[in-house]
C-alpha cells in the first residue's frame, strides 16, 4: 500500500518516486558473455557479475537480489551451491549451458534454461519469463 501525504499531492514532482531496479547477478565465467549479458540488461536492471561459485554464494548471502543468471559449468566448483542458495532465499535462476547434452536435461527440470550461444531475444525473453513466475 502507498503512503501518501498533503505534501505530495500538492508538489507531486518535488520528489520522484524512488524505485529500485530489479537486481541480477550473472554468475558466468567467460567474461565476453558476461559483459553482453551486463550491456544487454543493464538498461532496465542494474546487473552484477560474478566469475565463480564462492563469489556468487558471498553475493546471494550479502545483498539483495532478484534474479541469477547462472552458467551450468563453473572453474571452482558445482553450480548446485549458488541454486540452493538462490533457491532458499526465494530467487529464480536461468540456468546457461553451452552442452546440449546437459540442455536435454534441463528440458525435464522447472528452471528456465538458455542453450549457449543463445541470440538476445531469448535472453530477454528468459528474463521477462522468470520475473513473471516464482521461484522454483
Amino acid at each position: 500500500m502507498a503512503v501518501t501525504s498533503a505534501f505530495d499531492t500538492e508538489f507531486p514532482d518535488r520528489f520522484p518516486a524512488m524505485t529500485r531496479q530489479r537486481r541480477i547477478l550473472v554468475v558466468e565465467d567467460q567474461e565476453p558473455l558476461a559483459v553482453v549479458i551486463a550491456d544487454v540488461l543493464g538498461d532496465s536492471h542494474e546487473v552484477v557479475c560474478v566469475s565463480n561459485v564462492t563469489d556468487a554464494v558471498d553475493y546471494l548471502l550479502s545483498d539483495s537480489i532478484d534474479l541469477v543468471l547462472l552458467d551450468c559449468v563453473l572453474p571452482d566448483g558445482p553450480n548446485w551451491q549458488v541454486a540452493l542458495e538462490a533457491d532458499r532465499q526465494q530467487i529464480p535462476v536461468i540456468l546457461m549451458t553451452g552442452d546440449a547434452e546437459q540442455a536435454k536435461e534441463l528440458i525435464a527440470g522447472q528452471r528456465i534454461y538458455l542453450l549457449k550461444p543463445f541470440a538476445i531475444a531469448a535472453l530477454l525473453d528468459a528474463v521477462h519469463r522468470a520475473d513473471a513466475s516464482p521461484a522454483v
